[in-house]
């Protein structure tokens, strides 16, 4: 990674490289569903090509397919069961991973057409990052890591552009150039995103193994900016891995808490792990409502 200076004469503010491998782990959860769909789809085009030729064969594949479609429907809901029993946050994770779909298929590709013709004309820093922002929104993992990384490049005082950069690299599992992207952010605009930032640079330490370091940005985070269900559960596995028992136990019972409010269903999946771990944790926690 390569790094720049200033123009105030500051630290050197970091710089990524393009063409970054998207492990498969990142890609499909985006692709599985929309290959589902396609299979559903192209099943009835299939079903009328082979009744052309064999009618007999044609009855009896749908007759097939209906009686696996049943068969998988109970294991479906025999699944859902027993993943309620072992794993109870299961409801939110659903929640979650349908809200990150919608968004994901929802999103119009038109804008990023746009701005990647504009691109062939006139190439800007602040151009490729709005192909990499619509393209986080779509989870179009190797269109954002080309051209945010090519921002950088181009301008590396953009702290959106940091930012970005810095959520991409940690869903990849590339830690130090998270690490260096969201000390940049934070560094070239102070609270930047309000907070988050801040929030993913503890959080990326802590993957990183730099403890205390992260501990005192947790600190630092909710300081500044208060917390979250989200930052509580972060902070309370630093502090667990960091052998702080009881003060883990207070996090996760600030992350468990009930908010009289309905949450998005990112803050819902965070209390519902917290909840999850103060129902395990073999410290004893202190009284209070975490339900």
């Amino acid at each position: 990674m390569a790094e720049t200076s200033n123009d105030d004469g500051g630290e050197p503010v970091p710089q990524a490289t393009t063409g970054v491998a998207i492990p498969l782990r990142a890609r499909l959860p985006a692709l599985w569903p929309l290959a589902a769909i396609w299979a559903i789809a192209l099943l009835p085009v299939l079903l009328w090509l082979v009744s052309q030729q064999a009618p007999q064969t044609a009855v009896a594949i749908a007759n097939t397919a209906r009686q696996i479609a049943m068969q998988t429907l109970l294991v479906v809901v025999v699944a859902a069961v027993v993943g309620l029993m072992v794993y109870p946050p299961l409801p939110a994770w659903l929640r979650r991973f349908k809200d990150r779909l919608r968004t994901s298929w929802s999103a119009d590709r038109g804008p990023i057409t746009r701005a990647l013709s504009e691109l062939q004309h006139f190439e800007t820093a602040q151009k490729h990052f709005e192909v990499a922002k619509l393209a986080w929104i779509r989870s179009d993992y190797p269109l954002v890591g080309k051209h945010v990384g090519r921002s950088v490049e181009l301008d590396a005082t953009m702290p959106h552009a940091q930012h970005l950069l810095g959520l991409f690299s940690l869903r990849i599992g590339a830690l130090p150039t998270a690490l260096a992207a969201f000390a940049a952010a934070e560094r070239l605009d102070q609270g930047h995103a309000f907070g988050d930032a801040q929030l993913h640079l503890a959080r990326a330490q802590h993957l990183n193994g730099q403890l205390e370091a992260s501990l005192q940005t947790y600190a630092d985070y909710e300081r500044n900016h208060g917390g979250s269900h989200r930052s509580h559960y972060w902070h309370g596995e630093a502090l667990l891995a960091a052998g702080q028992g009881e003060a883990a136990a207070l996090a996760f019972q600030a992350a468990a808490a009930d908010p009289k409010m309905r949450l998005t269903s990112e803050e819902n999946w965070f209390r519902a792990r917290a909840r999850v771990r103060c129902w395990r944790l073999p410290q004893r926690l202190p009284q209070g409502d975490s339900k």
